[in-house]
């Protein structure tokens, strides 16, 4: 028998649904999940099995369907013709939202969920963790370099000591000095390195970085 569109069963798409979701089915299963007749769930997975969604499995202690899940979503997604006379399977129908199941949409709203439980529980270790600008170095550094760049001639080539290759101190609060170097371009395009002697200040009402003094 064919897989056609003149042969399928209506209810195909519902029994692959419904079978994707396990790894073995049978008969009986699809019987009572389609509440249909026993030969009408066996013609259905004669059809399942003619286009490859399940595959008949024996050995010397059962007999089943083992289901190909990756080809039976394949099928699924795919659009099937339905005889405009027919009006019985409406209910089934309109369980089907854009074009996805009940299954795929359960899927897609427990991986929702993990991705907001992520994303709520990263920002609240980034609350816990502010950083206190009047204190921490490793960002004062940060903005002293782009201060630095600046002043060069080409700043897109600057290339600066490691926050760990620069001696820090800290002044006062909320200031900073580096002692450091940076190679970059100059006039002629050559690369050349410069010492530095910067210090920045952090300014919390206004909530930024300022360049006190600059040597080079």
């Amino acid at each position: 028998m064919g897989a056609d569109d003149k042969t399928i069963d209506p209810l195909f798409n519902d029994a692959v649904e419904y079978a994707i979701t396990k790894e073995y089915t049978s008969t009986d299963e699809i019987k009572e999940h389609l509440g249909i007749g026993y030969n009408r769930a066996a013609l259905l997975l004669e059809q399942m099995e003619e286009m490859g969604i399940i595959a008949w499995e024996y050995d010397s202690e059962t007999s089943r369907y083992k289901v190909i899940t990756p080809l039976a979503q394949k099928i699924t997604k795919q659009e099937k013709k339905e005889p405009t006379t027919r009006v019985a399977n409406t209910k089934r129908n309109d369980s089907k939202i854009l074009g996805y199941g009940g299954f795929e949409w359960l899927m897609a709203g427990i991986g929702f969920f993990v991705i907001m439980f992520a994303f709520i529980s990263c920002s609240s270790r980034s609350l816990t963790s502010e950083v206190n600008y009047c204190s921490d170095d490793g960002v004062a550094y940060s903005y002293a370099k782009k201060l630095i760049s600046s002043h060069l001639k080409a700043p897109s080539t600057a290339k600066f000591a490691s926050y760990y290759d620069v001696k820090s101190h800290k002044l006062a609060e909320c200031k900073f000095n580096f002692i450091g170097y940076v190679d970059a371009q100059n006039s002629f395009s050559a690369m050349i390195r410069t010492k530095f002697n910067v210090v920045v200040r952090y300014d919390p009402d206004t909530d930024k970085y300022y360049l006190e003094n600059l040597d080079m």
